[in-house]
């Protein structure tokens, strides 16, 4: 065995390894892996196909989990389904850098393997470990078709874009200046070559435009409701790409003064920024790096759709992207003249990414702490009879029916898809985000009086008639809120509605489950026995006896 390929299969190992610490979560899949699992688990047919079109994201990964899900629907056994291409894409990225040379190939490689946000991904019933192998195979075939215009190549580069079209809603856009830019390099010497390719490729992208423009514009969807575009979100994108802290350990508008937190955030950052900002003051780099355009201008067409509201700012929407930022990154030190200067950047790099593993917050130890399961584990500590109430709130209770048997129970439902019905049932829940903020001001303020001034509300006057008048002696009720969105207590609330500008930022999923929260809390019944509070991950169940 050459060294070579010993060094890649260590390297591939370590990658592997990463991925599959703390693999098995307590908390089970949470929302959006359950979603994965659900379509999946449907058998083949009508109902199958249906569901995947009522989805905000395109079919093929649903289709490769549902290959794995025929073998088991164990959560452990399908989070390996994600291991497996982010484990595969180690090797494919090494080939991506050995276009420049066998150094920058090893750097992607290690890179790849270390990365916390592909580790992250790596564990999670998604499909974005996909989506990344499926964009340096894009790189990667760029890269030989320009070099060496073959068929073999244009093929690989055709089949790797339109698997990209197939998984991503918005790969679309990647796709085309990738395209771009290969046309744009080959265009003087091989015309027929960039004619065919643009043919094929403006005839995939009619194949799928169907389902992209019913997703873009006749699919619901809330992600783009959670967060406004500022300098925060873009910069913690970058955060998520280059550091071992992504966003779903700490939010950088999170991190105050210098801790380990901070310096494990800020470092790695500004050493990837000076390399890539680096590229574009060296002519050589910047001619050897010119793919970094189709990053850059990807990345502006995202912050478009961010900034009128049709996508959230988030990392893992632009994993496209990744395996180019991977990609200059590595180049850009391997074009350092001054071996002792790359070695020790390469040194100072990997020690940060490396010696966040030993962190309790590293990327592969997060439980997801929305993981359903959770709530099984909380309906059942509370030792509920047959005909008790259980009300859920922010997901119905087919969110959790992998992991709790509802049959015995009495349940009531205020979830992300009925709550308007709740304060404005004249509007659907699609109008209710668009306007909802003018509508619900009124409601808000009224359900932060105090007691002797509240007036009521509807939702109260729903719970009422719907469960506490129902309730015969000693049945139970027990109440079930995701903290992660109802996070706002009752200070914290009255301080947003009742200041303009505070308002205005809020996101309204957040208001309006941290509003339902307080308000039950807040209007318990004065007879109400055995009050308690029980906490798991991200989710908080509250019960009492009549």
């Amino acid at each position: 065995m050459n060294f070579t390929i010993l060094a890649i299969t260590i390297i591939t190992i370590i990658g592997a390894v990463l991925r599959l610490i703390c693999i098995d979560k307590d908390g089970g899949l949470w929302n959006d892996e359950y979603v994965s699992w659900a379509i999946a688990s449907i058998p083949f047919g009508k109902e199958f196909i249906k569901e995947i079109l009522s989805q905000c994201h395109m079919p093929l990964y649903y289709f490769y989990l549902k290959f794995f899900n025929l073998f088991s629907n164990n959560d452990t056994f399908l989070r390996i389904t994600s291991v497996i291409p982010s484990v595969v894409a180690i090797p494919v990225m090494y080939l991506v850098g050995r276009e420049k040379s066998k150094f920058t190939g090893f750097t992607c490689a290690a890179f790849t393997a270390v990365s916390s946000l592909l580790i992250y991904y790596a564990q999670e019933v998604r499909f974005y470990s996909l989506l990344f192998l499926f964009s340096a195979l894009s790189l990667y075939f760029s890269f030989k078709v320009i070099q060496q215009p073959r068929k073999r190549n244009l093929t690989g580069l055709l089949v790797s874009n339109f698997l990209i079209l197939i998984t991503h809603t918005i790969g679309f856009v990647y796709v085309l200046f990738n395209l771009a830019f290969v046309a744009l390099k080959l265009k003087k010497f091989y015309y027929k070559f960039v004619k065919f390719t643009c043919l094929i490729t403006g005839i995939s992208i009619l194949i799928v435009s169907p389902l992209v423009l019913k997703i873009l514009f006749f699919t619901s969807t809330m992600s783009q409701w959670w967060t406004n575009l500022n300098i925060y979100r873009i910069v913690q994108v970058f955060c998520d790409f280059f550091t071992p802290i992504i966003s779903n350990v700490s939010v950088i508008e999170n991190i105050h003064g210098i801790n380990i937190n901070s310096i494990f955030l800020i470092i790695p950052l500004l050493m990837a920024f000076g390399i890539i900002f680096g590229s574009f003051f060296d002519k050589n780099l910047r001619y050897n790096n010119q793919i970094i355009y189709v990053a850059l201008a990807t990345f502006l067409v995202y912050l478009l759709a961010a900034a009128i509201g049709k996508l959230s700012i988030d990392a893992k929407y632009m994993i496209e992207i990744y395996p180019i930022l991977i990609f200059v990154f590595a180049s850009t030190i391997d074009s350092c003249n001054r071996y002792w200067f790359k070695a020790l950047i390469l040194f100072l790099f990997f020690i940060f990414q490396i010696g966040y593993v030993f962190s309790d917050t590293y990327a592969a130890k997060l439980p997801r702490n929305e993981g359903n399961k959770y709530v099984a584990d909380l309906i059942k500590n509370a030792k509920l009879n047959k005909g008790d109430f259980i009300v859920l709130t922010y997901y119905p209770k087919k969110r959790f029916e992998k992991y709790f048997d509802f049959s015995n129970y009495n349940v009531f439902e205020i979830y992300k898809g009925n709550f308007n019905y709740f304060y404005t049932p004249f509007l659907t829940s699609e109008q209710a985000l668009k306007v909802g903020k003018n509508k619900y001001r009124g409601a808000f303020l009224n359900s932060i009086l105090p007691l002797s001034q509240y007036t009521g509300s509807l939702l109260m006057t729903t719970i009422n008639n719907e469960i506490y008048s129902k309730m015969k002696k000693n049945q139970k009720v027990a109440f079930i809120f995701l903290d992660s969105v109802a996070f706002l207590d009752e200070y914290t609330f009255s301080a947003i509605v009742t200041n303009p500008n505070n308002y205005k930022r809020a996101a309204l999923p957040y208001l309006v489950f941290s509003n339902i929260r307080n308000e039950i809390i807040k209007t318990l019944p004065v007879n109400a026995r055995n009050l308690k509070y029980e906490v798991k991950g991200a989710w908080t169940l509250v019960t009492f006896q009549y």
